[in-house]
């Protein structure tokens, strides 16, 4: 009974929250760009053995895929990047190239930014504020998004469930909570 009351109050209530959660990418966005690698091998391997053999480009395609490839799995896999784990102090932000922590009173308030593609589509970004990284990425997350940080792509709650917007709320409930904390104490 406990459960279906717990169940159905909005994910950004603060019995809901507790004292850490993980977001992650599911299992089949991390399987996405290793199968597009395992694409590029099988092609240069097929440039290899072709009638007209190419073998210095396919060789290169072989290699660059299975490399590029197991680098990813690597990362995603055994060193857990690309995910966010959230604690009642900050979160740490795991991305394929750094892992950087920020505590709560050091974000601003998150949100969500879009960038249309061509074909109209539009890609929603979990952004804030933090003076954290190198000038030139915060730079440039600026001009695209109009914050400096972007979260990574993709993330969901560990029961897969998640899109941008809910996430921005469920961040911010978690930063909130955080600055009521430490504003009584």
């Amino acid at each position: 009974m406990a459960e279906k009351a717990k169940a159905e109050k909005p994910r950004t209530h603060p019995s809901r929250l507790g004292d850490s959660a993980t977001l992650k990418l599911p299992g089949w966005r991390r399987g996405v760009f290793p199968f597009a690698c395992a694409v590029v091998a099988a092609t240069g391997g097929a440039l290899i053995v072709d009638d007209a053999p190419r073998p210095e480009t396919g060789w290169a395609m072989v290699v660059t895929g299975l490399i590029a490839g197991a680098l990813f799995l690597m990362a995603t896999q055994v060193l857990n990047r690309l995910q966010v784990h959230l604690d009642r102090e900050g979160m740490t932000v795991a991305r394929l190239w750094s892992v950087r922590r920020y505590r709560w009173d050091e974000v601003s308030n998150i949100s969500v930014a879009g960038r249309g593609t061509a074909r109209g589509a539009k890609l929603s970004y979990v952004v804030f504020d933090a003076a954290r990284g190198l000038a030139l990425v915060r730079a440039m997350n600026r001009f695209l998004t109009g914050h400096n940080q972007i979260l990574p792509v993709g993330l969901v709650f560990e029961d897969g469930s998640g899109d941008a917007i809910i996430l921005a709320d469920v961040l911010n409930a978690w930063r909130e909570r955080a600055l009521k904390h430490a504003r009584k104490s």
